[in-house]
C-alpha cells in the first residue's frame, strides 16, 4: 500500500459515529450530557415543585393548546423550560471544551441560534416522552423524563458530531 493510501485511510478511520472526534470527545461529551441531565432536573424542579413554580399555572390545571388539552399546564411549561435551560447550558459547555479544537464559523449568537434550532428534535423528545408517559399513563415525570432524555442524548451526539461541530478537516473554509 503506497504511503497515500495508507494516509487516506488512516483519516477515514473513526469516521462513523464517531466522525473522528475520538473517544475522549465522545466522553467529554457524554460527561456534558450528564451535567445538563442534572441541570434539566434542576431547573424542572425549579419550574415543578419550587417556590419559585407558583407564578406558573396550578398543577392540574389544563391548558387547551387548541388541537388538544393539556390536564397539567404547569408539566407542560416546566418541561419546556427546563428542557430549554438545558440546552443552553450545553451550548456553551461544548463550544468552550467538548468541541473546542474545531473551528468557529460566525457570531456565538448564530452559533446558539443554529445548535438551539437543531436540538428543538432532540428536546422535543424528552418534552413528549414526559408528557405522554406522565400525564396520559401516570408514569412519575422524573421517570419519563429519563427515558426521553436517554432517546435524546443518542440523537444530540449523531447531530452535534457530525452536523454542528464536525471535525475542522471535514469542512470547507469559508472565505471572509
Amino acid at each position: 500500500m503506497e504511503l497515500a493510501d495508507r494516509q487516506r485511510a488512516k483519516e477515514g478511520e473513526g469516521r462513523g459515529i464517531l466522525n473522528g472526534h475520538g473517544v475522549g470527545t465522545f466522553l467529554t461529551f457524554l460527561a456534558v450530557g450528564g451535567l445538563a441531565f442534572a441541570v434539566n432536573y434542576a431547573a424542572f424542579y425549579l419550574f415543578y415543585d419550587s417556590p419559585v413554580a407558583s407564578i406558573l399555572p396550578g398543577k392540574d390545571s389544563e391548558a387547551n393548546l387548541g388541537f388538544v388539552t393539556h390536564p397539567d399546564a404547569r408539566l407542560l411549561v416546566a418541561s419546556i423550560l427546563a428542557v430549554e435551560a438545558a440546552i443552553i447550558f450545553k451550548f456553551f459547555i461544548h463550544e468552550r471544551w467538548t468541541f473546542r479544537r474545531e473551528r468557529r464559523n460566525g457570531w456565538l449568537g448564530g452559533r446558539l441560534a443554529q445548535f438551539n434550532i437543531s436540538s428543538a428534535l432532540a428536546a422535543a423528545i424528552p418534552i413528549a416522552t414526559i408528557n405522554v408517559l406522565s400525564a396520559a399513563m401516570g408514569v412519575s415525570p422524573y421517570v419519563a423524563m429519563f427515558a426521553g432524555v436517554t432517546i435524546g442524548f443518542a440523537l444530540n451526539w449523531l447531530w452535534s458530531a457530525h452536523l454542528i461541530w464536525p471535525k475542522a478537516t471535514d469542512r470547507p473554509e469559508k472565505p471572509n
